[in-house]
């Protein structure tokens, strides 16, 4: 493996500096304000499925509006979509505080406020990811999800603990007015124009047509598919010690302020590794190597927290949780963004926010549901049996490949000129045709090259792809795709990736012919009068 970047160089870059500095601050907020809205529900109710169903209520909406969200991040200017959700964020916030001053707060009100935040989240996380690579490039993708984990685990070691002091001293209150305020940090720095995140695309493509785009990339992707299995499986089981950590605390009599500091010690474990063990774990192994590792880790101090006898033993295991977690986490971002290509990034990190925090959302009710038809141990033992299974899946399904991926632009589809018949945008569907003359006996690694290069047409946009062989000659093959229209067809020309390159240079490769493959294109034609 080649050396790590420093984690610390992408914070070099200004622009970077002052958004991660930002989510810092927000994040702080956000923390205090998890700690608060989950322990208020537990005062407020002493059932284990309310108390887990705040994590629950938090993740639906990126569960729910990741996607189309996603799909708006590649439509239109990433930073004015940020902008608007975190204006959404501060509404909401401070309505709940306002509630709480004047003791109107109830368990469904939290429940919506809870849900209302989740939404401004799903609109702010696929845009923020697909900013990234933007702002430092693909060489620092790896440190810079590193320090957006750093900078959050901060979040989660202080603004648990400040949270936790607060609610002892003053009430919720408080915490969710601190929160609002630490909203306006992010709205600050997305005001500035110093990012402009507008489409690159010359083909505009319409909601709708994004999101189908989505779908199919990741239908028709393979990284992409095991990437999104092995985070949703692990993530199920991994959200176990948090959504349950409120019912352990009350099982012990233990107080809010105990809840914070616990958190805070799940945070710091989770800085510590990122900063001082995972970039030497990424410069030595795998993906799945690391991965592996962080899944037996978390399932050892999953299933000790069930037995651990007092404040001082929980604190430690709970470093171990915290790095357990962001070993995952970061390891499955990284792949996540080296699996899809910038022209469908935002809309592919929204799915893969879709499975995880579907898991999350899903995990945190599942293993709530557990514990109140058993026990809370019962629950973090056989979610520490899951991610047992998970650390296997480096050998059933392994992802370590995704990291060598090139899916830059190659701009190999050469330019379409001197048509008879210029098409317009709209018109459609598109049959485009590629004739090849093969040795005969090539055909069989012919037709597995293709196999491949047919993955590449329906994830880029075509809804059908063929291979026909001529009677009449056995030498002559035709390849045929459909487009839904010449502006979808002109799209494919621009997403073309370096690795798609590769797999059409190993297609081509069994051509015989004296001249290129032979291109041409079909519009269909109304036969009706």
């Amino acid at each position: 493996m080649s050396p790590a970047p420093s984690p610390w160089v992408p914070l070099r870059q200004p622009l970077f500096r002052a958004v991660w500095l930002a989510s810092i601050v927000s994040n702080i907020g956000t923390t205090m304000n998890d700690t608060a809205a989950v322990w208020t529900m537990a005062t407020m109710t002493p059932s284990p499925i309310m108390i887990s169903l705040m994590q629950t209520m938090s993740s639906l909406p990126l569960f729910l509006l990741a996607l189309p969200a996603g799909a708006l991040a590649d439509l239109v200017d990433r930073r004015q979509q940020i902008l608007v959700a975190q204006i959404g964020a501060l509404l909401t916030a401070t309505g709940m505080a306002l509630l709480a001053y004047f003791g109107r707060l109830n368990e469904a009100l939290l429940l919506l406020a809870t849900f209302q935040l989740g939404v401004s989240t799903a609109f702010t996380t696929p845009a923020w990811q697909a900013m990234i690579p933007d702002l430092v490039g693909r060489p620092l993708l790896a440190p810079s999800f590193a320090l957006n984990a750093v900078g959050y685990n901060i979040a989660r070691a202080f603004g648990p603990i400040i949270g936790g002091l607060l609610i002892a001293a003053l009430g919720p209150a408080p915490v969710f007015t601190l929160n609002a305020i630490s909203f306006v940090a992010v709205i600050a720095v997305m005001s500035n124009r110093g990012y402009s995140g507008q489409p690159r695309s010359a083909q505009q493509e319409q909601m709708l047509g994004a999101i189908t785009a989505a779908l199919r990339y990741a239908r028709h992707s393979p990284p992409m598919q095991a990437v999104l299995v092995r985070a949703g499986l692990h993530v199920f089981a991994a959200v176990a010690p948090i959504a349950l950590l409120p019912v352990l605390i009350r099982e012990r009599h233990w107080t809010g302020f105990d809840f914070g500091m616990f958190m805070g010690c799940y945070g710091t474990g989770a800085i510590i590794t990122a900063l001082l063990l995972l970039p030497r774990l990424r410069a030595r192994l795998s993906f799945d190597r690391v991965l592996a590792g962080a899944s037996v880790a978390a399932a050892v101090s999953t299933g000790l927290l069930a037995i651990v006898p007092n404040r001082l033993m929980m604190g430690l295991d709970l470093l171990v949780v915290g790095g357990g977690w962001i070993s995952a986490l970061n390891t499955f971002s990284v792949a996540s963004q080296s699996a899809f290509p910038n022209w469908v990034r935002a809309r592919s990190s929204a799915i893969y926010l879709v499975v995880a925090q579907g898991a999350f959302a899903l995990g945190a009710l599942a293993w709530g549901r557990v514990t109140g038809w058993t026990s809370s141990s019962t629950a973090l033992w056989g979610a520490g049996g899951w991610l047992l299974v998970c650390a296997a899946f480096d050998r059933w399904l392994p992802i370590s490949h995704v990291e060598k991926l090139d899916l830059s632009p190659s701009g190999h589809w050469p330019q379409i000129h001197n048509l008879a018949l210029e098409p317009a945008a709209d018109d459609g569907p598109v049959l485009i045709t590629v004739d090849y003359q093969i040795d005969p006996a090539q055909t069989r690694e012919f037709r597995a090259a293709m196999r491949a290069l047919r993955r590449t047409r329906l994830r880029d946009g075509a809804f059908r792809c063929s291979l026909f062989h001529d009677l009449d000659n056995p030498k002559h093959f035709r390849e045929t795709f459909l487009v839904g229209s010449w502006a979808e067809h002109l799209r494919q020309h621009e997403r073309a990736t370096v690795e798609d390159k590769r797999i059409d240079e190993a297609v081509n490769a069994f051509h015989r012919g004296p001249e290129p493959p032979r291109v041409r294109h079909f519009l269909m034609t109304n036969l009706r009068d």
